[in-house]
């Protein structure tokens, strides 16, 4: 059989009390080895993760970023502004295969200038509909998927990420619940 499928599993916990609680109890089950622990006060997040032999390298802005499964950053936007590029180029062509055909007499220019102004028309159409397309279909931004991370860590929780494997999932989903965890994120990543 091949190796394990990994997923990264984010929480949040309203003290620090259950915080160390359940990152031990993950720890000793042999189900999260490594955690990465974040606060809106450094200091906080530095000691919770030093109890439980983590990292405290979370950003409170972005706890999911570098996750693979999501687009952190300037990959975030990469899915639209590629769809709306490849939509605005296709468009263009359609439009400067239409302007030379009856479907172009609807437009309200001149006929000298129709297949100038189907290709401007169908490149605004095409670059809409890749761009919203682009957005739909590639990866989810990290700070969409990580949002009730980042509200929880606002209103004064703290935030751990661990990598688990997919197959322990249920029982690391019940030990958080039985440990005061909420906000419970779950990320497959992509090739194992």
């Amino acid at each position: 059989m091949g190796e394990p499928i990994h997923a990264t599993v984010g929480c949040t916990f309203a003290t620090d009390e259950a915080a160390i609680a359940a990152l031990r109890a993950l720890g000793d089950a042999g189900l999260v080895t490594q955690w990465r622990v974040g606060a809106t006060d450094d200091g906080r997040a530095e000691k919770i993760a030093r109890t439980v032999g983590g990292t405290a390298d979370l950003d409170p802005a972005d706890p999911l970023s570098g996750v693979s499964g999501v687009a952190s950053g300037a990959g975030a936007s990469s899915g639209v502004n590629s769809g709306a590029t490849i939509g605005g180029i296709l468009g263009a062509v359609a439009g400067v295969a239409c302007g030379y055909t009856p479907v172009a007499s609807i437009l309200p220019v001149d006929p000298s200038a129709r297949s100038f102004a189907a290709a401007l028309l169908f490149f605004a159409i095409g670059a809409s509909v890749g761009g919203v397309l682009g957005g739909a279909l590639g990866k989810q931004p990290s700070t969409h998927a990580g949002f009730r991370l980042i509200d929880a860590m606002e209103d004064g929780s703290v935030a751990a990420v661990g990598s688990i494997n997919v197959s322990d999932a249920d029982d690391v989903r019940r030990l958080l619940e039985s440990n005061a965890a909420s906000d419970i994120v779950m990320i497959a990543k992509e090739g194992g």
